[in-house]
């Protein structure tokens, strides 16, 4: 049984962290769903024998990926405030 957890902005939690969609193409990408302009997500191939071992990327805010191994596209949807995932900025460095 999957417990779900509430968050303030009424959408649940593990919704977003965990998501299920149908194999992504290049005319109908799987939509991988942030918080943030950037998320790492990994992709498991298709279902049984279509499947393969967890390739992992980062998903950049309005590019699209290509699993170099099944050929799965994903689109990344920001739901939420935008910004970088550890709230620093961009890439700059950040060392003091």
């Amino acid at each position: 049984m999957r417990r779900e957890i509430d968050i303030d902005i009424g959408r649940r939690l593990l919704d977003i962290d965990h998501p299920e969609s149908p194999f992504g193409t290049k005319e109908s990408p799987a939509v991988v769903q942030s918080y943030f302009d950037k998320r790492n997500i990994g992709c498991r191939g298709g279902e049984g024998e279509d499947g393969h071992d967890v390739v992992w990327f980062w998903l950049d805010k309005g590019k699209s990926f290509e699993c170099p191994v099944c050929s799965q596209y994903f689109e990344h949807e920001v739901v939420g405030p935008g910004g970088p995932p550890d709230g620093h900025g961009d890439d700059e460095d950040h060392h003091h």
